[in-house]
């Protein structure tokens, strides 16, 4: 266990400081941090953009492509494939146990590194990772209570021991149970999706930092269905939260787009001038 929590904070710190901006001294000095309260940055209007997001068309995609699941025994078929293989369910621990720390983390130290290191936009990133958690958890947690579909018996949720089932019951839902730990979708991939839309909408212009992120977010969707997901729940999970992240990144994309308008001082220099540029 102290191995695993080792990884994960290395992970974090190689994962997150990668997009650690270097601080550029342009300005005369530097600008002053955004406030804690940035996090509520239009929370509400993201929330309903977060559902509506390309029209509806993600979450009713997820509810689509959950019924083909089960209407085509993918689900099942997938399942069984885990069950029968036992090192296939201990590889998707390790993601289990990811996926519940880093959302956690993740925005606490972005936000950190960039007050350490004066980057406003690190900060910001920070700050919208929690938004986009929140967001997340709000729309995630009523659906998984809502639904109430079974766990895939893979393993108990407990004790991550072999559950004797044999019988398909991949299609049964417990409507209306209130438990909002397991279930349709995978909370674990919806963050995860979040997080990466959150980022890559950010830092548009980082092409490796993309494939990192949503290589994150696809590995962490994928060690879930060996264990307490359907693949079904983790497709879902990962259209809802693309639809989250891709929302909250893109406002607050604009705050630093506004913000870089109001950065009009800098200083300049060559091996043979040096000066101050202001931009009107």
């Amino acid at each position: 266990m102290k191995k695993n929590i080792i990884c994960i904070f290395l992970f974090c710190f190689l994962f997150f400081g990668q997009y650690a901006e270097k601080y550029e001294f342009d300005d005369i000095t530097p600008p002053p941090p955004p406030p804690i309260g940035l996090v509520f940055h239009n929370i509400g209007r993201n929330a309903l953009n977060s559902v509506v997001y390309n029209y509806g068309l993600n979450l009713a995609a997820a509810g689509l492509e959950t019924w083909a699941f089960i209407e085509t025994g993918t689900d099942w078929k997938w399942r069984n494939i885990v069950y029968d293989n036992t090192h296939l369910s201990n590889i998707g621990r390790p993601g289990l146990y990811i996926g519940y720390i880093v959302p956690a983390i993740a925005p606490v130290m972005t936000y950190a590194i960039g007050r350490f290191t004066k980057n406003e936009k690190l900060q910001i990133t920070g700050l919208a990772l929690v938004q986009s958690l929140i967001l997340t958890l709000s729309i995630q947690t009523p659906l998984k209570m809502i639904t109430g579909r079974v766990l895939p018996g893979i393993v108990t949720e407990l004790d991550h021991t072999r559950n004797s089932e044999s019988d398909d019951f991949s299609g049964e839902f417990n409507w209306f149970n209130n438990n909002f730990v397991g279930g349709w979708p995978s909370g674990h991939t919806a963050n995860a999706f979040a997080a990466a839309a959150t980022i890559s909408e950010i830092y548009k212009d980082n092409v490796l930092l993309k494939i990192s992120v949503y290589a994150y977010a696809a590995l962490i969707g994928f060690e879930v269905t060996l264990d307490v997901h359907w693949a079904s729940e983790a497709i879902a999970g990962a259209l809802i939260g693309y639809a989250v992240g891709k929302t909250v990144g893109e406002s607050f994309s604009q705050i630093l787009e506004k913000g870089n308008k109001r950065n009009n001082i800098s200083l300049y220099f060559s091996p043979r001038e040096l000066g101050i540029t202001i931009q009107i």
